[in-house]
Order: C-alpha cells, then structure tokens, then sequence
C-alpha cells in the first residue's frame, strides 16, 4: 500500500469493531508453551478457530508464503530489495503457476467438507486481520517496520499493514508448498542432462554414451528401499542381518535413449531456467521464506518391540527459520480427533497422530515433471498478468502456455523472436494439489488402513508415509502422481514436444506395502521399492549402494525388543552422521577397499590413518554418545575420512569434468560417490559401471588404476591435514531474522544450537489396542513467531517464541496429551 493512502485506510478500519457470540461453538485453549487445543464445533468452526489461532502466532510468516505463491512480493517489498530481484521473481511465479480463475476453480472442485474447512480458515485469519485493524499493537512488528522505520531498512520504503486472505490465496500457498516438497518441480536436471550428454558426445566420441549411462543411470537394484526386496534380490534374512545386494545385477547397459544431436544447445536455456529457481530462493532467503526439504522416518511392529507395540518415529527435516516454519496444535471437533504439525497458511495437520494410528511424510521421488521442447505453433496466450510493485508503476505481462503447459523459456515469451529453443514445464500435479486438503483431512479422519490409502491417493505431492495404528499394523505408502510416458521416451531428457511422446493418461502405481515380516520401515529419502526408477529430473534422487538411510536400516534390522526411548532416540544417533547427504557414514562404504589398499603398500603414516579409523564409532562427533547432544568438536576420524574420501573422487572424476569445461565439484557428490562405489565393485556391482573411471585422461601423471588413486588421494590428505589432531569445531544451527538484521546486524543470529543432521519437527508415537498410549513431541523454537511493537526500533519477542527452546535444543521431547 502506498504511503499516501494508509492514513486513509487506517482510520476507515481503525473504526471497525468485529461482532462475535458471546459463546463461541468452539473452545481454543493453550498449554504452557503456547500451542493451542480446539474442542467443540462443528468444521467450520474447528477451521474459523485454527485460522485465528494460525495467525495470531504466526500472520507476518504466513504472509510471505502467501505473498510468494501469489507472486506479490514486489507489491510489499518492492521491486528490488535487499539486493535481490523481487520483480522478476513475481513475474516468474505468476508465469507458471495457476490464474485467478484457475485457482478459484480448483477452491470450487473441492468437495463440500474441503470447501468448508478453506472457507473457515481464512475467516478465522481474517478475524484477525480485523482484530488488528481495530488494534494497531497487535500488528506484527515487521508490519511497523516497513511503516516507521523503513529509512533504516535497505529498500523498504513504503507502508505494510496486513491485507484480508481469500480462498485464493490457500488454495495458491497449498500448490506452491508442494511443490517445493517435491524434489522435481522445481529443478532443472532433465535439460541439465542433455547439455552434458551432448557435451561429452562431443569431447568424447567414443565414450559419451558409457560415461553417461554411468553417471546418469535410470535404477540400481543395489540401493537401499523403503519397503524390502522380494525374493533372491533380498530375500528377507533374520532381523540381526542387513539386507545384501551382492547378486543383483543389471545385465543392460542403461544407454541414453536419443542421439546428443536431438535438441539444439540447451546450455543457455538449462542455465537461464536454473537461475530463476535460484535467484527466487535467494531472495526468499533474505527474508526467511525459503522452504526446504527432507526427512526419516520409522515405524517399527510389536514382534521388534519390547512392549510388543508398534511404535512410529516421524522427523520431517524442513530447515531451521525464524519462526520455524511449523507449529503445533490438536483439534477434537468437526468430527476429528488429530494433533500434530501444522504449516501456517494450510488448514489441517500435516503430520500427526489421532486415536486410531499415527503418521509421517518424508520426502519421495515420483517423477512428476517434464519438460517438453515446443515449436512456436503450438505456443499461444493465456492471459495477461498484472503486478503493482510499492513505489513504481504497474507492470503488464503476457504469460504464454502450451498443451503441455506454461512456457519457461524463453522467459518472458516473445512470440515475435521465439528462439530455437522453446521449453514448457509439464506437472504431473497440475489441477490436483488443492485436492491435498480433502487428502489431509481423510488422513485424520481415517479409521483403517484403507480409508488412509484413499487419503493418501488425494495427495499431489510426492512423500514417503510410514504408519502405525492401534490394531497393531505398520505400512508404508509413497504418495504422488506419476505419469506414464511414451513408449521409448527417455525420462533423462525433456521430452519432445510434436505429439510423439505425450503422456498416456495413466499413471505408475503408488509404491504401498503392509506389515512387513522383516518388523519395520524406515528410510531417510530413500529409494521406494526395487522396481521404482530415479527421479530423473534432479540429481538429488539417483539412488545408489550408498544412502544416509542405511544408518537407521542397519540400526533396526540388528536391534530387537526395542523399548520406546530405543526407539525415539534412533533420531539423536542418526543426527550424529554426517556425509553428502546430511547424514550417514561413507567410510563404512570403501572401508574394505581403502584399506586392502594400504595393506598392498602401507607406510607408517598411512597405517596410522587406517588405526585411527578402525577405532572411530562413525559419528561425525567426537567424544562418544555422551558427546552427541552438546560435544563441541568433530571426530578426527570423521574429519580424515571425509576429505580423503573427496580427494579420491577428485582424482577419479575431475579430468572427465576439466576436459568438458565443467567442474567436477559441482556436481551432486553422492551421486558420484556411488559412481565410485560401483566402479570399485567391479564386476560385483549389481549395476556396474560401462566407462573406466580410473583413467589419465588429462595425461596429469595420476595412477591408472583404483589402489593407485587411493594412496594418492591418502597421501595427499596427510599432507594436507597431517595425522591430527584437527579440533575441527562442531558447528552450529543458528536462527536468525534476516529482515530485523538490516535494521540491527545482531538480529543475524538471535539464537543457535550445536549442529546435527536433525528434524525440524518429531513426533513418536507408541500404540496398544486402545490407542496411543506414549506421545512426546518437539520442533524449534517455539510456538509464536510474533515480535510485538512497543513505539521503540528494537521489538518484543512474544512470550512463546522460544518456550520450545528447552526441549527442542538438547534433543529431548515433551509429552504431549493422548486422546482420553
């Protein structure tokens, strides 16, 4: 809003005094750390009164989510603010996401119960709006910044004050969120791909296909899954064993499916389409509304446990903002009986737990986008998009769609100079994400296992689910739409745009299985099954021999009679293992091979490194378990073994990458860590490798071969390094408020803790036959995220603001109130 016209409008709403009943038909009560219980209603008013609580604690957070799925940043912050292009970023996002008709269209195909819960929702955050607009104090302090103190704040000059939400706008956050939970919505790989495909088939006439194939495979049985192998390629052993690979082979080379001259260079257009992604995830970086994405998970039966109940852990990993990016609260009305996390801006419980069983989301890996190449016929307008950016003039744009849909490159269209290169983006979810509320509420609503699977099936994003419920079974869903392909069509690559290679209209059955003999699931983003390929269009979802998973894999299938605390506390040993992906211990992984290696040629100083990894527990922490909540420093061991490990890869990778014009330490290092892995197998790989990895094909003087390469990489570490000790410091999670920071540099880090590859949310649940019998709970910070104004520069943080601080820091839980 434009400063000339809030005296205006402040005192047209200053003068509006909100009507209620006497008795509200709903009872909203908090507990000692804030987190509000909603009793009595009708849905309606269950969901009038979790909007209100929703955005009491948390309007400004909500706002920007809102604001970004909406495109509208610009129009609070400016065109450019705080370095970043706030602008463009809205132009981007209203490019490809829906219109305004489209998203009341998805609000009108809900059913009566999804329509009612969106509805109340949003006047209950209104209803709030409306307290604040006959109460100025209770505005959010952000609100006052951009109002009174914006000659202080790099950018900010124009007056903020809340704006009333429309069943648009959820409908709108509810899409966007999604789809930043899902791994392949929002990244670029599939172009990505062809760029490198092409680029190799050009230095490397000869061996492009093999190095491609090996770097960039489609499925290796080898990898870790959630739900266990059947028959010989996993043929489920005792509890006391880990599930073997060894035998399971791929006996077709996994070789591109087109020729590297199919598409025209793809290098600009895979590099403009990544920096929008990025360039929009710094600038929500800088005002702490970047949402990021992981997660484990477990759900053990009662023939592991020492009760003889199933018992479920549920950490989603969703970064650490301030405020978190969720909350907590617990509903018995309107029919449903549910507590658990909660995402401001989205009615309902995310994640959570009712008197029948209890459930969690990790991220999964259903390939739900393509892109396709078009040619300029087949492009045509759609609308025309309008954006009132503070302090500038209105800005008018065309968005253009294909049959496929909108058009991301060239980005903005031109229909005129259309380029050689058209890209659209094909979303398996396109038209279904509004449908996740009816999903949610199906989840808690839920009776049996089937009743949850037909929730899940109303889910547009794709996440792993383990459960457990009070008729003592376990299960696991994959969530997510996945579009079968054309025949032929290469998932790899985008795909082509003529008609030849449209999707068929159906879909890839969900991966889903029941009660396990082997007594547990458990995964940490891990593959779904044996059979489920990678989720092709980003890099983060090869799966290979190696996973963080296998630490929560190895602890359960070696562990029975497991008490409740065994359970719950898997979370701290995990946290404390640290590898490329945020958790789990590589060395365990070229242990074997590494030292053979040295053993072949050993020195005194190299058998001093193999001791000294001999005796390390695999923690990136020193000291031991009682080290893993508060230890300061990182293990020496853990410190060797990761660089070692990464010069090894160096020198086995870097001259393939140096030779095409690319750095080999951009890429995903995981991915090519189980590139090494395979190679080191040899013909044991259950997918080998095509290429020789281990070649000089930069003539640099480098061993040929794998020990050579390994002592070298080992001696250039000692040279590097030394033996130690390193008092490598442990390093910290640290919360901070960016926005406040350009008012006050000490707002950069207003709180912090000791780092671990932690959740940002945890629930354990345990059940016998009557229901939930042990709930504990935690997530950072606290339930409030309101910094309130008291006429000063410097705000007042809301008495709940860090009342999860002792809990969640320590990594302790709380007990939360079972269902009575």
């Amino acid at each position: 809003m434009r400063a000339s016209n809030f005296i205006i409008f402040f005192l047209m709403v200053a003068m509006v005094v909100p009507a209620f009943a006497d008795d509200p038909p709903v009872q909203t009560t908090r507990d000692d750390r804030g987190v509000w219980f909603i009793e009595g209603g009708d849905l309606y008013d269950v969901y009038e009164a979790m909007g209100y609580a929703v955005a009491t604690d948390r309007l400004w957070q909500m706002d920007l989510f809102r604001r970004n799925s909406r495109g509208t940043l610009s129009e609070l912050f400016g065109a450019e603010f705080l370095g970043s292009d706030f602008l463009s970023g809205d132009i981007f996002i209203r490019n490809f996401m829906y219109s305004e008709e489209e998203l009341t269209g998805l609000f009108n195909d809900l059913d009566d119960d999804g329509q009612v819960a969106v509805q109340g929702y949003v006047d209950g955050v209104n209803r709030r709006i409306f307290e604040i607009y006959g109460d100025w104090l209770l505005m959010p302090y952000e609100y006052w910044m951009g109002s009174f103190f914006s000659p202080f704040v790099g950018g900010l000059r124009y007056s903020m004050i809340p704006t009333p939400w429309t069943v648009e706008d959820v409908v709108a956050w509810m899409a966007l969120m999604q789809r930043n939970f899902d791994p392949e919505a929002l990244d670029s790989t599939q172009l990505d791909n062809f760029v490198l495909y092409s680029t190799w088939a050009q230095v490397f006439p000869e061996d492009f296909n093999a190095m491609f194939a090996d770097v960039r495979w489609l499925n290796d049985p080898s990898a870790q899954t959630m739900i266990p192998p059947p028959g010989k390629v996993g043929e489920l052993t005792t509890s006391d064993e880990v599930y073997s690979v060894k035998g399971a082979a791929v006996t077709e080379p996994q070789f591109a499916g087109i020729e590297p001259d199919a598409f025209p260079d793809l290098g600009i257009a895979a590099a403009r389409i990544r920096a929008q992604y990025e360039d929009r995830d710094e600038a929500l970086e800088k005002i702490d509304a970047k949402i990021k994405m992981g997660s484990y998970a477990w759900t053990v039966s009662g023939d592991k446990t020492a009760s003889g109940n199933p018992i479920m852990y549920s950490g989603p990993q969703m970064g650490f903002s301030l405020p978190s990016i969720i909350m907590e609260g617990s509903v018995r009305g309107g029919g449903m009986e549910v507590s658990g996390m909660v995402i401001p801006g989205i009615p309902g419980i995310i994640i959570g737990r009712t008197p029948h069983h209890s459930w969690s989301m990790q991220v999964g890996h259903a390939h739900t986008l393509d892109y396709f190449m078009e040619a300029p016929q087949s492009v045509s307008l759609h609308r025309m998009e309008t954006i009132n950016p503070a302090g500038g003039d209105p800005v008018t744009f065309p968005v253009f769609r294909s049959s496929h849909g909108p058009i991301i490159e060239p980005f903005p269209y031109n229909p005129d100079d259309p380029g050689s290169v058209i890209v659209s983006y094909a979303y398996g979810h396109w038209g279904r994400e509004a449908k996740s509320i009816e999903g949610f509420m199906k989840l808690a609503r839920a009776t049996s296992m089937d009743e949850f699977d037909e929730g899940i099936e109303q889910l547009a994003v794709s996440q792993h689910f383990t459960y457990a419920d009070r008729d003592g079974n376990i299960a696991y869903w994959m969530s997510g739409y996945d579009p079968i392909r054309a025949a032929g069509a290469d998932p790899r690559f985008p795909m082509i745009g003529n008609g030849s290679q449209e999707w068929t209209g159906e879909r890839r059955e969900r991966a889903h299985d029941e009660n396990t003999p082997r007594g547990f699931y458990g995964g940490w983003n891990n593959k779904a099954s044996v059979d489920y390929p990678n989720a092709t269009n980003t890099t983060s979802y090869y799966f290979g021999p190696f996973h963080r998973a296998h630490v929560i894999d190895e602890y359960l299938a070696a562990h029975d009679d497991l008490t409740y605390f065994e359970v719950r506390d898997l979370a701290l040993n995990i946290a404390t293992t640290s590898s490329f992906g945020g958790g789990g211990n590589t060395w365990s992984f070229v242990a074997d091979d590494f030292t053979a290696a040295v053993e072949m040629d050993s020195t005194a100083d190299r058998s001093a490194v193999i001791a000294m990894l001999e005796a390390w527990d695999g923690h990136f922490v020193a000291g031991g378990e009682a080290a893993w909540r508060f230890g300061p420093l990182r293990a020496d061991a853990w410190v060797f073994q990761d660089a070692w490990i990464k010069e090894v890869m160096r020198l086995t990778f870097e001259d393939e990458f140096m030779a095409s014009g690319m750095d080999w330490n951009g890429q995903t290092k995981h991915m090519l860590f189980n590139v090494l892995l395979r190679a080191l197998a040899g013909g044991e790989a259950a997918l080998p490798t095509y290429y020789d990895w281990f070649q000089d094909k930069l003539a640099s003087g480098k061993p040929t071969d794998a020990e050579g390469i390994i002592l070298m990489a080992l001696d250039n570490t000692i040279t590097a390094l030394g033996l130690g000790p390193y008092e490598a410091p442990r390093g910290e999670i640290v919360f901070g408020h960016s926005l406040l920071a350009s008012l006050n540099p000490a707002f950069a880090a207003i709180h912090s803790m000791p780092f671990s590859s932690r959740s940002t949310y945890a629930h354990c649940v345990e059940f016998d036959e009557t229901g939930p019998i042990n709930i504990q709970s935690m997530f950072p910070l606290g339930e409030s995220g309101q910094l309130w104004f008291d006429g000063t520069s410097t705000p007042v943080f809301d008495n709940h603001f860090f009342s999860m601080a002792p809990v969640f820091d320590p990594f302790l839980m709380r007990p939360f109130p079972l269902f009575d």
